[in-house]
């Protein structure tokens, strides 16, 4: 069993959770405690608390998503039209570290939503993204069709994750033409984009090098999409072989192990393959769905951490660490994923 088990408590009510539901590799499922906060907590004026201060350190961004450090104490704060900036001693640098706004759909929920520097970036420069891919630039770049400057939004797509190399010493810019695509190199092979929301999370480095990835199930957010729904992009991503027939579940597809939709995945950041210790993996076809899939069952995983001081520095003891999953909610309730 590698899925969710989602418990639904009130804050002040105990959880009793009988064991047999439990398996017995912990780290390869998700235990979900959703929180009722609306009926627990009320309605609270924001304030900061004692001991804490509200202070601003840097404006002038652009839908800035999230932000990270080097060994060195530099910043790097990635926005979602798909722009990473370097920011040094409180300055940022007047030159991105990348752009690459002319692939990355930024509409709606979409966008460079996640981004990473690899554990030994100051020595080998690597970086690597997670974004949604415009149409426009998943459909014609490389043809007479493509124009830079074209999006195309509120269309079938992908979910794709690249790796970039930047250029040392310094290491302020990369070089384009070192582009590695880890997943989604073609519109077949991306975690398929069927709606207004439930796409890219985050890229977070497990214990034992291994790239982990949260992605969405591309499922409806209005309604309960069970497959074919009116509101998504389902029928023109099964004419472009985006949406394969049997992924055409909807929010299930979360459930389906030969799928990349709605899952924790578990990635070489070398070669964007499955790692073999992960639950489903198949030897004779590492870059499938369910060599990649660590854990299933979520439904629009935002952000993720993992938490220091776990899992294991080999990747063959299957134990990257335990990793918390912010996972949005519907009307009712939120979710925090300890995985």
């Amino acid at each position: 069993m590698y899925g969710v088990i989602s418990a639904a408590y009130q804050l002040n009510s105990p959880m009793n959770i009988p064991a047999a539901l439990f398996p017995k590799r912990f780290s390869t499922f998700l235990f979900a405690a959703c929180l009722w906060l609306a009926g627990n907590l009320g309605t609270q004026a924001q304030t900061v608390p004692s001991g804490f201060n509200n202070a601003l350190v840097m404006a002038g961004w652009t839908e800035p998503v999230g932000f990270t450090f080097d060994a060195n104490g530099r910043w790097y704060v990635w926005e979602r039209n798909g722009k990473v900036w370097i920011v040094e001693n409180g300055v940022r640098l007047a030159q991105p570290l990348i752009d690459i706004s002319d692939e990355v759909g930024g509409w709606r929920d979409h966008g460079l939503l996640g981004f990473t520097l690899d554990p030994n970036f100051l020595t080998n420069g690597k970086i690597y993204l997670m974004y949604a891919v415009d149409r426009h630039h998943l459909m014609n770049f490389g043809t007479p069709n493509y124009n830079a400057a074209t999006n195309q939004y509120y269309a079938a797509t992908i979910m794709r994750i690249s790796r970039y190399n930047a250029i040392g010493p310094s290491y302020n810019t990369v070089d384009y033409n070192s582009r590695l695509v880890l997943l989604g190199e073609t519109r077949k092979t991306g975690v398929p984009l069927l709606h207004e929301s439930h796409s890219t999370g985050q890229l977070v480095f497990g214990a034992d090098g291994t790239l982990l990835a949260t992605v969405g199930d591309g499922a409806s957010y209005n309604n309960v999409d069970v497959g074919s729904d009116g509101g998504t992009y389902f029928s023109q991503a099964l004419t472009d072989s985006i949406l394969k027939p049997k992924e055409n579940v909807g929010a299930m597809r979360s459930q389906l192990v030969d799928c990349h939709n709605g899952k924790l995945l578990r990635i070489d950041p070398n070669t964007g393959d499955g790692i073999p210790s992960n639950p489903y993996y198949d030897p004779t076809a590492p870059r499938a769905p369910r060599s990649r899939v660590w854990a299933m069952g979520l439904r629009n995983p935002f952000r993720m951490t993992r938490r220091p001081g776990t899992g294991s520095s080999n990747p063959a003891d299957g134990n990257p660490g335990a990793f918390y999953i912010g996972d949005v909610g519907w009307a009712t309730w939120e979710d925090l994923h300890v995985c």
